[in-house]
C-alpha cells in the first residue's frame, strides 16, 4: 500500500514539475518586445476585404518569436498580434502573406478564396519594415 502512495506521489511530483517548466518556458521575460501595427487589406476591386488573415514572416531566419498575425474586419482593417491580442509585432523586416479561408456553403470544406501566390512568402510580393512606435501600414492590395 505504501508503494502505491509513493508511486502516486512520484507521478504527482513529475506532473507538477513539468507544469512549472512549461510556465517558466513561456514567461514574459522570453518575449521579444513588440510595437503596435495596424493596416488594411483591399480586394482587386479596391473594396475592403473581410475575413482575410495577414501573417508576417521575419526575413531574419534566426528570429525566435511566433509569427505576428491578424484578421480583417468588415472594413478590411486588422491589428497584428504576436503574443497577446493586438500587441503588435517585433521591429524588423518581414514578408507578408494573406489568405481568406471560408466555406461557400455549410456542407463544404473551407477554401482559400485568394490566389495561391498570396499565401506564399516567396510569391506574395509584399515586404514591410516595422519600426519602433505605432506602425500604420499602407493598404495591402491582393491579386
Amino acid at each position: 500500500m505504501s508503494q502505491s502512495i509513493s508511486g502516486f506521489a512520484r507521478i504527482a511530483l513529475v506532473c507538477w514539475a513539468s507544469t512549472g517548466v512549461l510556465f517558466v518556458g513561456c514567461s514574459r521575460s522570453d518575449r521579444v518586445v513588440t510595437t503596435p501595427v495596424e493596416g488594411k487589406v483591399l480586394g482587386q476591386d479596391g473594396k475592403p476585404l473581410e475575413r482575410a488573415t495577414v501573417v508576417l514572416h521575419p526575413t531574419d531566419t534566426s528570429a525566435k518569436f511566433p509569427k505576428p498575425r491578424g484578421t480583417t474586419d468588415a472594413q478590411g482593417q486588422f491589428q497584428l498580434s504576436t503574443y497577446d491580442t493586438a500587441d503588435g509585432a517585433p521591429v524588423g523586416k518581414y514578408k507578408v502573406t494573406i489568405e481568406q479561408w471560408y466555406r461557400d456553403t455549410p456542407d463544404q470544406a473551407p477554401t482559400n478564396h485568394l490566389t495561391p501566390q498570396m499565401a506564399s512568402e516567396s510569391t506574395s510580393g509584399i515586404e514591410i519594415q516595422l519600426s519602433k512606435g505605432p506602425n500604420v501600414l499602407e493598404p495591402f492590395k491582393v491579386r
